[in-house]
């Protein structure tokens, strides 16, 4: 049989840590050896096109995403901030990577045509060592962060809008597994942040995008080898925490808004901040407004209340959505800039798939698959064509 030729094997396991299928499953899917997939992602053989067509339909891929060459490469600023780093989700978090590069290669090409909000977030130096970083140090970077906005000790009205305005990219989506609650990384200079969708209340999802806050800002410096390690994982999750409830709920705003401290008084505060009583705890016992024993007596009547699985006012809050990401695909859309046909050619990837890396309605581009046939154009041409194709369009920011 005559091989496919520009077949990339390390599109075929990208492929698979997308679908989380392993090479035997494949192998016997497919109807070949679990050997013969290894040769072909290691790139010692490349399969005919009939082989390759059964590859593609079985991992539901286009045939041109396993051609795809390497001609750009993202700059990864930080590793990437996961909410858990346990072995059991190893395999997710590779699917969940694999489903942001392509989150990645979306915004590039959007980059072509929409002027997205400009990053501005402040730079503030931390120190690489996380053990380096106290309680007091967090509590100020919180407080810089928020003047830096122009923000006081008030409650913030939308927080996914705070940061899209200042140039983050967020989106929603159902993760790989439960446990990946969140995750965030600076890439090309532009922060992202992934939040997770799975039937989380509004006010645990803003604290979680602060959480991811506070790991852009307070951990920019730490290495990928020192996040690996339990303890330094560990505490820098301890941090993001705490810099999620000074940002959400200054010190100043807490001992005036608080008093004493009773799950009465939390409860009648979440409407207004729009935060968790299990967050307005904990922040109790940051400030060291109540003893261990009144903090353990508040955390054993809140379970008792069955407040751990939901909580008051979680069906009343409604949940804070991105915009920027969803508004810049419909603009090149509704501008005839690029078609649903186009995003597939351009991305390799059928429309579910792009759907689901954006945190897209399913459905909202249309059919699942669209017959592609067309050579992929290399970037240079790529970005040649897409320029007489129209003018940048500046990108509005929300109220």
């Amino acid at each position: 049989m005559v091989a496919t030729p520009k077949f990339n094997g390390s599109y075929l396991k990208k492929a698979r840590n997308a679908r989380k299928i392993t090479a035997i499953e494949l192998a016997k899917k497919v109807g070949i050896s679990k050997q013969i997939i290894s040769e072909y992602e290691n790139k010692r053989k490349s399969p005919s096109l009939d082989i390759l067509e059964k590859i593609a339909e079985t991992l539901d891929f286009p045939m041109s995403f396993f051609m795809m060459q390497e001609t750009f490469q993202h700059d990864f600023d930080t590793p990437a901030f996961y909410r858990s780093m346990i072995s059991t989700t190893k395999s997710a978090r590779l699917m969940a990577e694999e489903k942001f590069n392509w989150l990645l290669n979306l915004v590039f090409l959007l980059e072509t045509f929409i002027e997205f909000p400009t990053v501005h977030f402040p730079d503030i130096e931390c120190p690489s060592d996380p053990e380096k970083i106290s309680n007091n140090f967090i509590e100020e970077v919180a407080t810089k962060v928020r003047r830096f906005w122009g923000l006081q000790d008030g409650p913030i009205s939308n927080s996914i809008w705070l940061l899209e305005n200042n140039g983050a990219i967020i989106i929603r989506r159902n993760l790989e597994n439960s446990k990946l609650d969140a995750f965030s990384r600076w890439v090309d200079g532009r922060p992202f942040i992934i939040l997770n969708d799975d039937k989380e209340s509004a006010s645990r999802s803003r604290f979680s995008l602060a959480h991811e806050l506070g790991h852009l800002i307070l951990h920019r410096n730490i290495s990928e080898s020192d996040l690996n390690k339990k303890n330094i994982f560990d505490l820098v999750e301890e941090q993001a925490n705490l810099f999620a409830g000074v940002f959400h709920f200054p010190q100043s705003s807490f001992l005036g808004e608080v008093g004493k401290p009773s799950l009465e008084r939390f409860r009648l505060l979440k409407s207004k901040w729009k935060l968790s009583i299990g967050m307005m705890i904990k922040r109790a016992g940051q400030l060291n407004l109540v003893n261990e024993r009144e903090l353990h007596n508040l955390w054993i009547n809140y379970g008792r209340r069955g407040w751990r699985s939901v909580e008051p006012l979680d069906d009343k809050l409604d949940p804070e959505y991105p915009n920027v990401l969803i508004d810049a695909i419909n603009i090149v859309i509704n501008n005839k800039i690029l078609s649903h046909h186009d995003l597939v050619q351009e991305l390799n990837l059928y429309l579910n798939d792009i759907e689901n890396c954006a945190g897209l309605p399913v459905g909202v581009l249309g059919s699942h698959k669209i017959v592609q046939l067309k050579k992929r154009i290399n970037n240079r041409e790529h970005n040649n064509n897409l320029e007489i194709r129209g003018q940048i369009i500046n990108f509005p920011t929300m109220a």
